[in-house]
């Protein structure tokens, strides 16, 4: 997948508010109107400053929209959009994402939606996350994105200002909008970042992507990437749409730690029974023949988990890799992930999965030039009570950050175990 930039440099600001979302759901969601456009062009020429500074090799994909919401139980803070949503799709195009990641199901009548769960309570605005207090009527058996019609679907809400469930045509129509107005000022189209969470839904969504829906503009094949857990899907779904002569599809399995550090490594809450653990020894051979093996475009790793090894094998294959984060926003206290993300960049096209695109853009700005400046650089950062400071920075200081994917990165806490709002 080949990266490119332009050189303009402007500001942007980001206003995220419930005002254009109101209890009508996704309506009027699916197009960008002349300040809107204007605000994504800004914001991307941040990202073309970071990837002036990382070699074209960077780019930030917004994590089902602007980050989960689910994590937080039967509320979340409301400066937040519900994940997955038409208005946190809408606000990650608005703070310049290069790609847009989402997940999809089924629903009950054979449409394609955009959800990271089957179970609707674990989305549904101060739903009980457990499951054990449903609506009148409904079981857990019922209570099902795949038992539900789109129309029921978008009847119940998401988040504090009526957000609803939208089609994965919807949300085509959104960033097919946005890479209009991105086209015809020369820049990089917004890349598609779709999740299969549902194996059932591969043919629908091959149709989808054939045909269109509803009057929906399909979004170009060359814009999609798509990634799963379910590897014999991603299989299933290459087949299918080489079949139909859709060739050239992007698809990067998702990679999970037991994958790399052996089931026996593991902890039942997933964390690594010894913290400085390598990977197992067929881990490599396992991956190369997933992804050579059957023509796949990457990985798709956590983070945290990334080593030299899948770098290494990544370079050979000349594949990219996908580096997801969950549920992690506090980017100005940890800067282990930039360190991980810019040693990646110097070496394969890196697509990573963020919380808050203009939030991560900013810490990994400020870490390129304190890792890479020349001379003393002056730096600006407004405090916690909103005041201008400046500091100077020498190269003396700088930090030799090239082992970083030796030992991998420290895992942050989880932000909605900070206990903070």
């Amino acid at each position: 997948m080949h990266i490119s930039t332009a050189s303009t440099h402007t500001t942007s600001t980001i206003h995220q508010t419930g005002s254009d979302t109101g209890g009508q759901a996704n309506q009027g969601m699916t197009r960008l109107n002349e300040g809107d456009k204007q605000t994504m062009l800004q914001s991307r020429a941040y990202s073309e400053m970071l990837k002036e500074r990382t070699g074209q090799h960077l780019l930030l994909t917004a994590h089902r929209g602007t980050g989960p919401t689910s994590v937080f139980g039967s509320s979340f803070p409301d400066k937040y959009l519900p994940e997955n949503t038409l208005p946190a799709i809408k606000a990650a195009i608005l703070e310049g994402a290069d790609a847009i990641e989402i997940d999809i199901f089924k629903s009950g009548d054979g449409k394609v939606v955009v959800t990271h769960d089957d179970e609707i309570w674990r989305n549904a605005f101060q739903a009980d996350r457990s499951g054990a207090q449903l609506p009148e009527g409904e079981t857990k058996a019922s209570y099902l994105v795949g038992q539900k019609t789109v129309e029921e679907l978008k009847q119940i809400p998401l988040g504090h200002n009526g957000e609803s469930m939208p089609t994965l045509a919807e949300v085509m129509e959104l960033v097919n909008d946005a890479n209009q107005t991105l086209t015809q000022y020369g820049k990089n189209p917004i890349i598609l970042n779709i999740e299969l969470k549902d194996a059932g839904a591969v043919n629908e969504m091959l149709d989808l992507l054939a045909d269109g829906s509803d009057g929906h503009a399909s979004t170009p094949l060359e814009n999609i990437v798509f990634c799963s857990f379910k590897h014999e899907a991603l299989k299933e779904l290459k087949d299918k749409a080489e079949q139909r002569g859709m060739t050239g599809i992007n698809i990067a399995p998702g990679i999970k730690t037991a994958d790399l550090f052996g089931q026996d490594n593991m902890n039942p809450d997933f964390s690594l029974k010894d913290p400085n653990a390598g990977y197992h020894p067929q881990a490599m051979d396992n991956l190369r023949k997933l992804v050579e093996g059957n023509g796949f475009q990457g990985y798709d790793g956590i983070l945290w988990d990334l080593r030299e090894p899948i770098v290494d094998l990544a370079v050979a294959g000349n594949k990219a890799i996908h580096a997801s984060t969950s549920d992690f926003r506090q980017y100005a206290d940890n800067r282990d992930f930039s360190h991980v993300l810019l040693e990646l960049s110097k070496r394969v096209d890196t697509f990573f999965k963020c919380d808050n695109v203009d939030d991560a853009r900013k810490v990994l700005l400020e870490s390129s030039i304190l890792l890479n400046g020349i001379g003393i650089q002056m730096m600006h950062k407004q405090n916690a009570a909103g005041e201008d400071s400046f500091y100077f920075y020498r190269p003396s200081d700088q930090q030799d950050t090239s082992a970083i994917l030796q030992t991998g990165a420290n895992k942050p806490i989880a932000y909605s175990k900070l206990g903070r709002d």
